[in-house]
C-alpha cells in the first residue's frame, strides 16, 4: 500500500486501484472529487458519484461548471448520482453481496455502451454520521485492495471520521486499499 500527500495527479491512479482519500472538510473532497471524475470522463469511463454531501441538483451544477455543460454533452448513464442511503440502503438494509451485485451491473452496462472502465468516487460521511462504521469497515474489507475489473474508486473520508477509528480499524482499512491520501 502506497501513501501520497493529498493532491489530484492523474498518473497516480490506474484502473484497478481501490484508494482511500482523507479530507480536512467536505468542500476539498468535493472538489477533488470533480477533478477525479472529470478525469474519468476524459478516459472514456462512465463516473459515479455517492454523496449525501449536497442534493443532486446541485451536484450536477457543479459538475456543469467542472465540465463545461455536461448536460448537453453527456447521457445522464455516463454520470451516475447517488445518495449514500440510494446505493447502499435501498431497501433499508445493508446486505453485501447486494452492493457487490449492483457494481456488476454497472461496470456491465458500463462496457455494454462501449466505456473503458468505470470510475467511481464514495463519500463514507453518512455511514460515521448514522453509527454504521461497523458494516462500512465489513463491506470495505470485502472488495479487497485492487480489482480485477475495470473500476477505480476513491473513498473519501474525512479526518473528523478517521479520528473516530481505533487503530485496528483503521489498520483494516489501510490494508483492504492499495493507496491512501492524506
Amino acid at each position: 500500500m502506497q501513501t501520497t500527500q493529498l493532491t489530484w495527479s492523474s498518473n497516480l491512479v490506474h484502473k484497478g486501484d481501490h484508494i482511500i482519500g482523507v479530507y480536512p472538510d467536505k468542500k476539498t473532497e468535493l472538489e477533488l472529487a470533480y477533478e477525479f471524475l472529470k478525469d474519468g470522463l476524459q478516459r472514456n469511463e462512465t463516473v459515479m458519484l455517492i454523496t449525501e454531501a449536497l442534493s443532486k441538483t446541485e451536484i450536477r451544477n457543479k459538475m456543469n461548471v467542472v465540465l463545461k455543460n455536461i448536460d448537453k454533452q453527456r447521457p445522464e448513464d455516463e454520470i451516475i448520482i447517488k445518495t449514500t442511503k440510494e446505493w447502499f440502503c435501498p431497501d433499508g438494509s445493508f446486505d453485501v453481496n447486494k452492493i457487490k451485485d449492483q457494481w456488476s451491473v454497472l461496470i456491465d452496462d458500463s462496457n455494454r455502451n462501449g466505456k473503458s472502465g468505470f470510475r467511481v468516487f464514495e463519500d463514507t460521511s453518512s455511514f460515521f454520521k448514522r453509527g454504521f462504521v461497523k458494516e462500512l469497515i465489513h463491506y470495505e474489507s470485502t472488495l479487497g485492495q485492487r480489482f480485477d475489473l475495470p473500476v477505480t474508486a476513491i473513498c473519501g473520508y474525512l479526518y473528523e471520521d478517521i479520528d473516530t477509528l481505533d487503530s485496528k480499524q483503521f489498520r483494516k482499512l489501510q490494508e483492504n486499499h492499495n493507496l491512501v491520501w492524506f
